[in-house]
């Protein structure tokens, strides 16, 4: 079945500010175990690039995120979703899609509330993939996944630090909603995590 195909026959146009799917050249489709190779190499490549840690801790940082996100992904939890975004024919015949980017969302009780809200992690793009509307295409996804589950909002956490991803996410919508405060702040130059909301 061809899933760039599949990836325009949504059942609504994508939200305000949010780049049209049919003009973007990425599918996004559920993750799968046989993805896991590819995907845990976009996570380690994102969060724990060689520039910024030892060289010989990177197979520590894969080992442990390949252990956490096939526990996931086996788990068949109805209120979580891995997604991945793979280059429309770009697939080699008979090997695995390329993956340029992924995001998980689930249902997270968060900030001192007890009612679960969709909640987005892990939202990565291949650097070589980057600027090309893949991550918007992501949340796009996450925003029709939120609605299924009846729900007219996201949530998510970013490093107040990390302005690319704090102007990617107000650039789609979303909205400071609080600034945490930790103790590691006070002993340390640490970055304060910020909830951002989109309610739409």
């Amino acid at each position: 079945m061809d899933l760039c195909w599949l990836s325009l026959v949504l059942s609504s146009s994508p939200p305000a500010g949010l780049p049209s799917i049919e003009s973007l050249a990425f599918s996004v489709r559920k993750a799968e175990l046989e993805d896991i190779r590819g995907l845990v190499d976009v996570l380690v490549e994102s969060f724990h690039s060689s520039q910024g840690s030892p060289k010989w801790l990177q197979p520590l940082f894969k080992l442990g995120i390949y252990e956490d996100v096939r526990l996931r992904l086996r788990s068949r939890c109805d209120s979580y979703r891995c997604l991945i975004a793979i280059e429309c024919g770009k697939t080699p015949l008979g090997k695995r899609d390329i993956i340029v980017g992924t995001v998980e969302i689930s249902l997270r009780a968060f900030g001192g509330y007890r009612e679960r809200l969709p909640y987005l992690a892990n939202l990565a793009v291949s650097q070589s993939y980057r600027q090309q509307g893949v991550a918007r295409l992501l949340l796009s996804k996450c925003e029709q996944i939120a609605l299924e589950w009846g729900f007219p909002s996201l949530s998510l956490h970013v490093l107040e630090d990390n302005h690319a991803a704090r102007q990617l996410y107000l650039s789609c919508g979303f909205q400071l909603h609080h600034t945490e405060m930790s103790w590691l702040g006070w002993l340390f130059p640490y970055p304060r995590r910020l909830l951002l909301q989109k309610t739409f």
